[in-house]
């Protein structure tokens, strides 16, 4: 049986009351009327509790609430809480220490190539390291990549990466959702048609990646428009075997992507500051 205990010298955990006493929503991200989870039970304590840590809620190097605290008020079993855990420190978010209790583990520590825990992060368009870091590894991966597919790539290869270009192209006005999806089987085709067992398993990671800052960016069709072209571009010098070319096209599309991510923030720093200006809300007490 794991043991929680409460983080006396933590805000979020200092709070916690004593057993029977404690209201269902004491815990963040609880509603009052919350009664049960849709779908699975256990993939929702995973994923509520994971975006807490991620979220910055629970702090590295903070102990979460005790296990009945959060079964209670998480309306689940201790043994989903539990199981949860498992999952968590599986993950590397979590570490169990007997008569201490389950405490956050240091980011570093965290699994952030796995596409599931970057799914986990409730805003990851404020996290400037995690997309700085994001668009560093997919400067790594990709125009190595791209160069390896202009050499090796199948007319199946071939077949499959225009097929995700036309179906961005084709979607790009109407349905912005479905012009994501494009670029991302884009992306993941350009890999797979490197034919490197190494870089194909890193796919995960890419798409994952993808994901967050589509996230962010891809909301707005000029920048998939600019992108459109760029993407052409990677497509035609793979066609013509062109290794150099296609390492160039594929790091000019990067950067692009990271422009619009230096733009997004830079608009949402400015909305921040204006209204720090015109109010100062409350903070958020984790109690």
């Amino acid at each position: 049986m794991i043991e929680f205990e409460s983080d006396h010298s933590s805000p979020a955990a200092a709070s916690i009351e004593p057993r029977g006493r404690r209201p269902r929503s004491a815990l963040p991200g609880i509603r009052p009327e919350a009664k049960a989870y849709e779908g699975s039970i256990h993939g929702s304590v995973v994923d509520t509790v994971a975006k807490w840590i991620l979220g910055g809620t629970y702090a590295p190097g903070q102990l979460l609430p005790r296990e009945d605290d959060l079964a209670r008020n998480l309306n689940v079993s201790r043994t989903s809480v539990r199981e949860a855990v498992k999952v968590l420190s599986a993950k590397g978010l979590l570490e169990v220490k007997r008569r201490v209790g389950v405490r956050v583990r240091a980011r570093d520590d965290w699994n952030l190539l796995d596409s599931q825990v970057l799914s986990w992060h409730p805003d990851v368009g404020r996290d400037r390291d995690l997309i700085a870091s994001l668009i560093e590894a997919r400067r790594i991966i990709e125009p190595a990549a791209a160069a390896l597919a202009a050499m090796r790539a199948t007319a199946a290869d071939l077949a499959r990466i225009e097929q995700a270009y036309e179906s961005m192209e084709r979607n790009l006005r109407t349905d912005l959702a479905a012009c994501c999806e494009a670029d991302l089987q884009f992306h993941v085709s350009l890999v797979a048609a490197s034919h490197n067992v190494v870089l194909k398993g890193l796919t995960g990671t890419i798409e994952a990646a993808l994901r967050a800052t589509f996230a962010i960016t891809n909301r707005l069709v000029t920048a998939q428009s600019r992108a459109l072209a760029a993407h052409k571009a990677v497509l035609e010098h793979v066609r013509l075997r062109d290794a150099d070319g296609a390492r160039a096209a594929i790091t000019a599309l990067l950067d692009i992507a990271a422009n619009d991510l230096d733009q997004k923030r830079l608009r949402r720093d400015d909305k921040s500051a204006a209204g720090a200006k015109s109010t100062a809300p409350d903070r958020l007490r984790v109690s």
